[in-house]
Order: C-alpha cells, then sequence, then structure tokens
C-alpha cells in the first residue's frame, strides 16, 4: 500500500513537470522575445489569439448540429469488412428547428415533417447553453494571450520609460 502511494506521487511530479516545463519555456520565450524588440514580443500573443479564435469557432460551428443520423447498408457476404468498403448509405436524416429532413443516398430530400419530439423550450435552454460554453471558452482560451499580452506590456513599458530619460538627459545636456 505504501508503494502505491509512493508511485502515485512520483507519477503526479512527473506529470506536473512534462506539463509545466513547456510553460515555462513559452515563458522565457516571450520574454526573450521581448527583450529582443517589441514587434518580436506580439508573435506569441497573436499566435496564442488566432488559436484561442479558432478553438471556439470550431466549438460553435460543431455545436449548431443540432441531430442526425444515417441508415447504412453493407453490401456483400463477408461479415468482417473493412471500413469504407462495399457500403452504401441509404438514408440520412436530420433534425433541425423542428423539422426532420429525410435525404437519399445521393443528398436529395426525400421527406421533410415536423419533429414530434421537439421541444422549444429545450431549444432555447439548448442555445443558452452553447453560447455560455462558447464564453467560458473564449475566457479560457485567452489565459495565455492575457499573460503573454502582460508580458509584452512590461517590456513597452520599460522601454518606453528607458527612451524617456535617455530623451531628458540629451535634453539636459544640450
Amino acid at each position: 500500500m505504501m508503494i502505491a502511494s509512493v508511485m502515485g506521487i512520483f507519477g503526479l511530479l512527473i506529470w506536473l513537470a512534462f506539463l509545466l516545463v513547456p510553460i515555462a519555456l513559452l515563458i522565457v520565450l516571450q520574454v526573450w522575445l521581448c527583450k529582443k524588440s517589441l514587434k518580436l514580443g506580439l508573435i506569441l500573443p497573436a499566435l496564442s489569439l488566432c488559436l484561442s479564435l479558432l478553438m471556439v469557432f470550431s466549438l460553435a460551428s460543431f455545436t449548431s448540429f443540432s441531430g442526425g443520423g444515417s441508415l447504412v447498408l453493407e453490401g456483400g457476404t463477408n461479415a468482417g469488412l473493412e471500413s469504407g468498403q462495399d457500403r452504401e448509405t441509404v438514408q440520412r436524416w436530420e433534425s433541425r428547428g423542428g423539422t426532420v429532413t429525410v435525404y437519399d443516398g445521393e443528398g436529395n430530400i426525400i421527406d421533410q415533417y415536423p419533429d414530434p419530439n421537439y421541444d422549444p423550450d429545450r431549444a432555447r435552454a439548448d442555445a443558452v447553453q452553447t453560447v455560455v460554453t462558447l464564453v467560458v471558452m473564449l475566457l479560457v482560451s485567452n489565459i495565455p494571450t492575457v499573460v503573454f499580452g502582460g508580458i509584452w506590456l512590461h517590456y513597452k513599458g520599460r522601454r518606453d520609460t528607458q527612451d524617456d530619460l535617455k530623451r531628458m538627459r540629451v535634453e539636459d545636456l544640450g
């Protein structure tokens, strides 16, 4: 029992090291880029912002599909078919906004009828839940953007202060 808990602690420490070392290296890289040039210091915040927006937009696009399914007919007599081999989609259905649409294998609409299980209150609740999820995802995924931007602002303020001091020295001497 004691060995298992010691192994668990070492496993946790190794896991934390694998998690924290890349984060520390990215922060060191951001500091180095900001010391080199203020324009170079904007690379990591811009990349972080683009990746967070990509995550939010992909989540928004994939949660907009409210339902669907398909009926697949497998051809041939061999029960051990490999994926995609001798398969034909017979029907596909999709439920959106209280309407069920049935398509054939070629994408043509076969039938369209009101969804008997559609609940408008549930649809509104799902929409609110999706918006809340998107906002939380946007806030959480922009934490690195805020950290990298804060480092950039620190070095920008420091550089501006040094430039002002140099300008004041030149004015005092001249």
